[in-house]
């Protein structure tokens, strides 16, 4: 879902404003403060009902008032979202006039986010990337979602025994938790091999390895939770006394990772912050290949700050990469450098001085 128009009102530093959206690529630029990142943020609401930046929602409502509004408009599929926010209540989200609960927002408008904290990708945390990961798979596959609740269901039952040392109750979660991890771990792996190929894909399309060193080296690999030669049941059942010590569950499917190793080294501490962001576009971009080809689903893709810490080398494979995307395109920079190349090389090019918008 491509947003064509898009109206904010009190939101941030924005009091009233109204845009129309290219369906290929967008550039927000502006000086620090000029509401850059607000604006991308505003557009990464509706997808998820949340901020990237905030977990507070009523603080994205603009200072001395008591509600922002947000209205987005699908120009291909005639779609309208619209997202208010009072103050002291709930989120309130209208799809074509009928009210429906954020979480099925990600379906209506797919959104790929990168940010400040995606751009160290591989320096995140397990928890950060495997949730990355989900979201996507999420998008594409119902009964991805399905397995993910039951299994999260469970593991919060059985951690809830080990607490409460009910040892003789925990054999039957385990029963639900291997059979739901197990369903869930072959999803998780299915879309990483495919985000994987997509991603060795765009390399080569974009020439990217005869800039960056580093990508003839990388080795890139699903970590299911545990290791590979055990069955989950061996796991939880080998693991038995250190779950009741520890009180949690130690392995499985919630500990699952995507490594990342430079002839054998682990790439965080390889890769410069430039490497880990060009690194982190690379990927969000071949997972949302991944579902344009494999499930005709075309994820928005947000970059915010899109070129601090990158240097000239990535400029030219940047602009290839836009060019190879056919999705909607929506990012950020502090100054206009870009856009004169960016706007010869590519079609439904639109600039926007965040300045002049206020």
């Amino acid at each position: 879902m491509p947003l064509s128009k898009l109206s904010i009102t009190n939101f941030r530093c924005f009091e009233s404003l109204e845009l129309s959206l290219s369906p290929g690529v967008n550039f927000f630029y502006g000086s620090n403060g000029s509401g850059k990142t607000s604006l991308l943020e505003a557009i990464y609401l509706f997808s998820s009902g949340k901020s990237f930046k905030s977990t507070n929602l009523a603080a994205l409502i603009k200072h001395n008032n008591n509600k922002f509004s947000l209205r987005g408009y699908d120009g291909t599929k005639g779609d309208v979202i619209e997202i208010n926010k009072i103050i002291d209540k709930p989120i309130n989200v209208v799809l074509n006039n009928k009210k429906i609960a954020s979480n099925k927002l990600l379906k209506k408008f797919p959104c790929t986010p990168i940010h400040n904290t995606t751009f160290s990708f591989a320096n995140a945390s397990p928890d950060f990337r495997r949730k990355l990961l989900d979201r996507s798979a999420a998008i594409c596959d119902e009964q991805f979602l399905a397995n993910w609740f039951a299994y999260y269901r469970a593991l919060k039952q059985r951690n809830s025994i080990l607490k409460n040392n009910r040892i003789s109750d925990i054999y039957a979660w385990n029963k639900q938790l291997i059979h739901y991890g197990n369903s869930l771990t072959e999803l998780r792996r299915l879309f990483f091999e495919k985000t994987l190929n997509n991603f060795r894909i765009i390399l080569n399309l974009i020439g990217a390895i005869n800039v960056f060193d580093f990508l003839k080296h990388i080795e890139i690999s699903f970590f299911q939770g545990w290791e590979k030669n055990h069955t989950l049941l061996n796991i939880l059942e080998d693991n038995i006394y250190n779950d009741k010590r520890r009180k949690t569950t130690l392995f499985g499917p919630h500990k699952s990772d995507i490594k990342f190793f430079i002839n054998n080294i682990d790439a965080k501490q390889i890769l410069s912050r430039g490497e880990q962001k060009f690194f982190s576009i690379l990927w969000s971009c071949a997972q949302n290949e991944v579902l344009k080809k494999e499930y005709k689903i075309e994820p928005v893709l947000i970059i915010d700050d899109i070129k601090s810490e990158l240097d000239e080398r990535v400029f030219d494979l940047l602009v290839k990469i836009l060019q190879h995307s056919k999705n909607q395109i929506i990012f950020s920079c502090i100054d206009d450098t870009f856009s004169s190349k960016i706007a010869d090389s590519l079609n439904q090019f639109k600039m926007f001085h965040v300045e002049q918008l206020r």
